[in-house]
């Protein structure tokens, strides 16, 4: 073998090294992965469509005692910039807020993403910013008419996540959610009076 193919050898065994400790072993990295699959974890129970399960699963996720704030900005065409709807929860109320939206919906999906982390120099907490994406098919009323719609939301929110080994549990958090609704495909008929159109756009 030729130097210069040993000094190859050596630099690419240097790299993946570097690179291996960066995944596996390097403190920041190390506790975002585990604030990762605390979400994936919520997120796998939520695919389950079992709301026992779910239920479970969020209080797995959420450190007791907790703070949610919840801002909710609807989707509007004429009322661009309009105040969001806000609500306060605890641990418990969350909880069974999340499982009457799921009661009343037929179908939903869920994902979340870590964004922003920044590490406790203890390595016991961290702050972060993490995006949702989720949407559920449900009926909605206008002007007293049913529809079945699809009601989507994208969320940031911005928190603290506390660690106990390779365990992660959320902490006091703020989550900004949009959310859309759109009727499902042959509903359209149902909404075209003025009064149903009037409450669509509002």
């Amino acid at each position: 073998m030729s130097v210069k193919s040993i000094i190859i050898a050596v630099i690419t065994m240097l790299a993946l090294a570097a690179g291996g400790y960066y995944y596996f072993a390097y403190p920041p990295t190390l506790y975002k992965r585990i604030a990762q699959h605390a979400l994936d974890d919520f997120g796998r129970a939520i695919a389950t469509k079992d709301r026992a399960k779910i239920s479970d699963g969020l209080k797995k996720l959420l450190a007791d005692p907790i703070h949610i704030r919840l801002e909710v900005r609807y989707f509007s065409i004429l009322q661009q910039g309009a105040k969001p709807m806000v609500e306060e929860f605890d641990k418990a109320g969350f909880a069974a807020f999340i499982d009457n939206i799921l009661y009343s919906l037929q179908d939903y999906a869920y994902s979340a993403e870590v964004q922003e982390f920044k590490l406790s120099d203890d390595k016991k907490s961290a702050d972060l910013t993490f995006s949702q994406t989720a949407w559920g098919d449900g009926i909605s009323y206008y002007a007293g008419t049913g529809a079945n719609v699809r009601f989507y939301t994208d969320t940031l929110c911005a928190g603290k996540v506390f660690f106990e080994g390779k365990k992660a549990t959320l902490g006091d958090v703020v989550c900004k959610t949009e959310l859309a609704t759109l009727p499902k495909e042959g509903e359209e008929n149902k909404l075209r009076n003025p009064e149903a159109i009037r409450e669509i756009m509002r």
